[in-house]
């Protein structure tokens, strides 16, 4: 395979950086509607895909610090979008789960980032849609 030449790489550059804007725009719309930030979001979409999950959990999988975790999940359990739960087997332990509130929080976000992507394949006629998607999911599917 040859390498990619410095035109590709600032062309897909720019591609990335207006998809991203496009996203961002849209969860920021729903921060907004539910006064939520980043990192909230992105919390509330893994305890709602991992019930039962731990602080720590979150934490690692966003590569955030525990008390910056803590911090976040107050917020959220505060806005009942999460509820903390002692499991009967380690009463020593805290799982969190999500309330109904937080999973129409989280219904919301996904449905503007599916308007989003919808908005982009809208773009293609059929036959280059099959080919960016064929060929996103390779990319997305590679490893460094």
């Amino acid at each position: 395979m040859t390498a990619p030449t410095p035109e590709q790489i600032e062309k897909l550059a720019i591609a990335f950086e207006r998809f991203t804007r496009r996203f961002k725009v849209e969860e920021a719309a729903a921060a907004l509607k539910n006064a939520l930030n980043a990192l909230d979001i992105q919390a509330l979409l893994f305890i709602s895909e991992h019930p039962e999950c731990t602080l720590g959990d979150v934490a690692r999988h966003l590569d955030v610090a525990l008390t910056t975790m803590s911090s976040s999940v107050d917020r959220l359990v505060r806005k009942e979008m999460v509820e903390r739960r002692r499991p009967q087997e380690n009463r020593r332990s805290v799982s969190l789960n999500i309330t109904q509130q937080g999973q129409d929080a989280v219904l919301g976000y996904v449905d503007g980032y599916r308007a989003s992507c919808k908005a982009m394949l809208e773009a293609l006629d059929p036959a280059e849609r099959t080919t960016f998607l064929n060929l996103t999911q390779k990319i997305s599917q590679s490893e460094d």
